[in-house]
């Protein structure tokens, strides 16, 4: 006898994104240059990040990067930046069917004088231990928040959901 799928709620739905986002320590990380002075070029790269309870992604980044680099140049524009989440390939059932997440974001900068600056690197150091008590003392680092658009989500083959900002998940259709 065939298995019967679940019928999955979007309730359902939401907790399995929230799971998978919290499973995650690193994201992929999409920019582009400004193309002011040279040609736009693309740029993939990754970093750790952590995330508050509205959805937002922070990420702690050495002003000397070629994608904080990018970042400051866009930052406070519309969806100027991608950020992938995707599952770790040994703990796929299918290579070709990872789950993923991925939003188009904005970025703005916090300055060290930003109120929540300080709560935010101690909870960088309590996720990824004393490494960040040593960057922090590096005046080239830069704290980023990273706002979440619309994105998707997707579980696997035929199971994909767009979703219209970070927290609400709308069945694909098309």
């Amino acid at each position: 006898m065939p298995k019967k799928e679940r019928l999955l709620t979007e309730e359902m739905l939401l907790v399995e994104i929230n799971q998978f986002r919290q499973q995650q320590k690193t994201l992929i990380l999409a920019s582009h240059s400004s193309g002011a002075s040279q040609a736009m070029q693309p740029l993939a790269s990754y970093a750790p990040f952590i995330e508050d309870e509205a959805g937002h992604f922070y990420l702690f980044l050495s002003g000397l990067a070629s994608h904080s680099v990018n970042l400051k140049c866009h930052q406070d524009e519309q969806s100027k930046l991608s950020v992938l989440l995707i599952e770790d390939e040994q703990a796929s059932r299918n290579i070709f069917a990872r789950k993923r997440l991925n939003y188009s974001c904005t970025v703005s900068i916090w300055p060290r004088e930003h109120p929540q600056w300080q709560e935010k690197i101690d909870k960088f150091q309590e996720e990824f231990g004393k490494t960040i008590e040593l960057l922090s003392g590096l005046g080239d680092f830069n704290l980023y928040c990273l706002t979440p658009a619309e994105g998707n989500y997707v579980r696997g083959f035929g199971q994909a959901y767009e979703l219209k900002d970070a927290k609400h998940p709308i069945l694909k259709t098309g």
